[in-house]
């Protein structure tokens, strides 16, 4: 049986989609609907009554910290502004408090901002660090323009009675270039100290090209739109700030691969890391920043694929003598004929993006490669996988069906799903776990390695010829010290795979076109892209990657690795839309069906 074969059957064990019921290309008002209408946490869903337009009694953005009461009152008001946040991540679990734990003053040129650290406390008792810049803005200029957005306001000053440009306001301020330009500017010179003693301080890669702070000064600042967990800023033609909104005591999962793939790999399809920002105290070290080389690249590799399936639909609208059902569909052992046809249909579908995806691949393995590269640093050196590892990483996903389970059940009555159906991933998930604790893991030879944790199409920069891959900071919800373990990289290959499955199922939340009435049966040709889009990168990878250590040689032991990460992931997926996006739950819902065989 060839790669190609295997993949097909591994794949179509379980139908991605049915036409009937769950096409999302078929289907765009067959998602899940909310019954009601939710809004996200945030804004009045607080312990306090206080609102961003109520009044702090201070008459400077200075004073504030001078008053342990009105510290109190931003903190009240910072609680009020965090929900509504795309970078708050406890938008489900409720607030129980805000508390500043440290501030520092920030000078520009032509005002002073400040820098938080916000402790928050939620109801069901997790705690978090946020970093928010604020700075202090005039309602309107002398001439009434207006100066800020409303989404930025966290509270309003008493201001100075003098003052002809109307309130102060307290805003969140990662979207005014100065800050960035201050903040830059004043730690390339020298460090800063917080309030309650902490140290900010910029520190240099050994590889660093930095030398002086006239490359801030003198640039300008972009800052980085989209919905992001982390704020950026592209500084001029050649550096790309980060500030982590989370900065975790400890080693910061992204900073350490970015600094080691820079200082000891010769892997050059990651951007090279100039510098991290740090605040360093008694309660240990964050990073708060991570400054980086600017890649020059046309899109993101999510946008590109959106694009590029925009195109493949239009293709095969036009296309002549289309089938009615694409070959493949369901079949597990094709003969030659069948494949031959399937290459013609993905030369005609397909033609560029096949080969793209293909040194997508490659570029996975490489970047495996490098990462496994190590024999002197303990965070980096590649350990065997053993019956225990094995174990400890299906017991954890097992409590991750349990927790997925029991936020559907709580959820149930907001989406419109069979009630049984978090019974049904139960024991379909807990079948396929307990097929994979037979396996004999020791006769496999492998070792897991540092892995991207987070690997996905969103991850990685299309440039005018490469890939380039992005952001090694793990996935958000999990502890850094679960983000730094060493892994399978297969999870890695799963989650590249779960993306282009999620890809293939934009059309069900808006972000594609509905196919049109002519195709039928849309959701086979849906998954007739998906399945060729994933053979192609597990092929090349596999190729790729023949003969390294983390790499299975047997393409059974490949795919039976791959089933288990692919299992973690779309529980991930699943809680992570129901937290964060509950309109894009149908995706998920459908990737539950292809990995589990669901019936709804």
């Amino acid at each position: 049986m060839t790669a190609r074969e295997k993949l097909a059957e591994v794949l179509s064990r379980n139908p991605a989609t049915s036409d009937k019921n769950h096409s999302p290309s078929q289907h765009q008002d067959a998602r899940p609907r909310n019954k009601r209408c939710r809004p996200p946490f945030g804004g009045r869903r607080n312990d306090s009554s206080m609102n961003p337009q109520d009044l702090i009694n201070a008459p400077t953005l200075s004073q504030v910290f001078k008053d342990s009461h009105h510290l109190d009152c931003l903190a009240r008001s910072l609680a009020a502004f965090l929900g509504n946040q795309r970078w708050f991540a406890a938008k489900n679990e409720g607030l129980q408090s805000v508390d500043i734990l440290d501030s520092v003053e920030i000078p520009g040129d032509q005002t002073t901002f400040e820098l938080l650290l916000a402790t928050v406390v939620t109801k069901t008792g997790s705690t978090d660090c946020y970093a928010v810049p604020i700075g202090s803005v005039a309602e309107a200029s002398t001439n009434g323009e207006e100066k800020i957005s409303d989404e930025t306001v966290i509270a309003t000053l008493a201001g100075d009675e003098a003052s002809s440009a109307g309130p102060l306001r307290i805003v969140e301020c990662s979207d005014d270039p100065e800050f960035w330009r201050a903040i830059t500017t004043t730690l390339a010179d020298q460090t800063l100290t917080t309030r309650n003693g902490r140290v900010l301080k910029f520190s240099c890669t050994a590889c660093s090209k930095l030398s002086t702070s006239d490359v801030f000064r003198n640039a300008d600042f972009k800052i980085h739109g989209g919905e992001q967990s982390n704020s950026a800023v592209a500084i001029g033609d050649q550096h790309f700030l980060k500030l982590f909104r989370r900065p975790r005591i400890g080693h910061n999962p992204d900073a350490e691969v970015g600094i080691f793939l820079t200082d000891r790999t010769d892997f050059k399809n990651s951007p090279q890391v100039e510098a991290t920002i740090e605040i360093s105290g008694e309660d240990g070290n964050r990073c708060l920043a991570l400054l980086s080389e600017q890649v020059q690249g046309d899109t993101d590799a999510w946008t590109y694929t959106l694009d590029h399936l925009k195109d493949y639909w239009e293709r095969l609208a036009k296309l002549d003598d289309r089938p009615e059902i694409p070959p493949g569909i369901g079949i597990i052992s094709r003969k030659d004929s069948t494949l031959d046809e399937i290459q013609i249909l993905v030369e005609q579908l397909m033609p560029s993006f096949h080969s793209e995806i293909v040194q997508l691949g490659r570029r996975t393995a490489e970047l495996h490669s490098a990462l496994s590269s190590c024999d002197d640093d303990p965070a980096f050196v590649p350990e065997p996988m053993t019956p225990e590892t094995l174990s400890e990483q299906i017991t954890q996903v097992r409590n991750e069906v349990q927790v997925t389970c029991k936020l559907l059940e709580n959820v149930a009555s907001d989406y419109e799903f069979e009630a049984s159906l978090p019974d049904e991933i139960w024991a379909r998930a807990n079948r396929k776990l307990d097929d994979m604790a037979s396996f004999d893991v020791a006769q496999a030879g492998i070792v897991n390695i540092r892995c991207h944790g987070d690997y996905h199409l969103g991850q990685v920069l299309r440039t005018e010829f490469d890939f380039v891959i992005l952001d090694f900071e793990g996935e958000p919800d999990r502890p850094f010290d679960e983000r730094r373990e060493k892994r399978c990289a297969m999870k890695d290959v799963a989650g590249m795979i779960r993306s282009l499955h999620y890809a293939s199922c934009t059309t069900a939340v808006g972000m594609l076109p509905t196919p049109v009435k002519a195709i039928s049966h849309p959701g086979n040709w849906q998954r007739f892209w998906y399945e060729n889009a994933a053979a192609a990168f597990s092929v090349a990878y596999k190729d790729t990657a023949e003969g390294q250590s983390f790499l299975p040689a047997d393409w059974e032991v490949f795919y039976k690795l791959l089933d288990l990460f692919l299992v973690e992931k779309v529980l991930y997926e699943l809680r992570y839309e129901i937290n964060n996006r509950p309109d894009w739950v149908q995706i998920p819902l459908a990737g539950l069906n292809a990995v589990l065989g669901l019936k709804s």
